[in-house]
């Protein structure tokens, strides 16, 4: 072979090397996007469920509390100073309750990494 075509094949697997990698690198990020929407959705469905609960369920307590104690509002005064006790709560710990909790499961989930799969 001579200098010429040797260069040629050369740049001809320099190419389909950088091809490869892009379409790899392209994969790649359509798995981690496709990761974090799937989280996100199921996320998003976990939490309206729950709400929806809670506001059914908090209704609920609330009248059966305004039964029990035979005056129409005292229910829901109790269910909503509950709540009121349970964000001040919160929001005197959220470091330590949400910041924190949510930053290390975001971060431990985008440094796992993926054992190699072998074609064998």
């Amino acid at each position: 072979m001579q200098l010429n075509e040797k260069l040629e094949a050369l740049t001809d697997s320099l190419k389909e090397y950088a091809d490869t990698n892009y379409e790899l690198i392209k994969l790649e990020v359509i798995d981690h996007s496709s990761t974090i929407i799937s989280g996100i959705v199921t996320t998003l469905i976990i939490t309206v469920v729950l709400v929806l609960f809670a506001f059914f369920g908090s209704m609920y307590l609330a009248y059966y509390l305004s039964d029990l104690l035979d005056i129409d509002y005292i229910g829901f005064a109790i269910i909503g100073g509950f709540y009121l006790l349970l964000a001040i709560i919160i929001y005197i710990n959220k470091k330590s309750m949400i910041e924190k909790p949510v930053c290390d499961s975001f971060i431990g989930k985008r440094m796992t990494v993926k054992p190699e799969s072998t074609t064998e």
